[in-house]
């Protein structure tokens, strides 16, 4: 059953991205609500689940952006992991360290991105992707984090935590 919810609003969240959120683009970017669900999953449960809602989230981006399948898959499973693997060592309950941890993620996932996309021929531009797009979109989770961690981590203490 938690499965069937979890898909479904990473369905919400992949319409809303796709729909709505181009309405909120500040500084030339828009928030990736996908990644910042797999950053926040992986804070909260740990490094399995980080790289399995990673894969799954980034399979179906790949899949619905159409021309380098697995790339989304590979950078936000990746991601997912590195977040995981510090999970166990910081204060869930203090609102400014997931943000912060939200802030590098998206730093390394987009670093990532690059580096893989470049890779397999995506053209990636390494000097002018970091000040137009990875720090103004690392700044913008950071400042768009507090509003989305709150609710996700009162969801996680009252249905996910110590029930699986």
């Amino acid at each position: 059953m938690r499965i069937f919810i979890f898909s479904a609003f990473v369905l919400l969240n992949l319409i809303l991205q796709a729909t709505i959120l181009p309405a909120f683009t500040f500084g030339g970017v828009k928030p990736d609500l996908l990644l910042i669900i797999v950053v926040f999953a992986a804070l909260l449960k740990g490094t399995v689940t980080g790289v399995k809602v990673g894969f799954f989230v980034g399979l179906v981006q790949d899949i619905l952006s159409g021309k380098f399948i697995g790339l989304f898959m590979l950078t936000k499973m990746l991601t997912g992991l590195c977040v995981g693997l510090v999970e166990s060592k910081i204060f869930k309950e203090n609102y400014l360290v997931p943000i912060v941890i939200l802030f590098l993620a998206t730093i390394l996932h987009e670093f990532l991105f690059m580096f893989f996309g470049d890779l397999i021929g995506r053209t990636a531009y390494w000097a002018q992707g970091w000040t137009s797009v990875v720090l103004p979109l690392a700044i913008y989770h950071a400042c768009i984090g507090p509003f989305l961690y709150v609710p996700a981590y009162k969801v996680y203490v009252k249905w996910w935590r110590n029930k699986d």
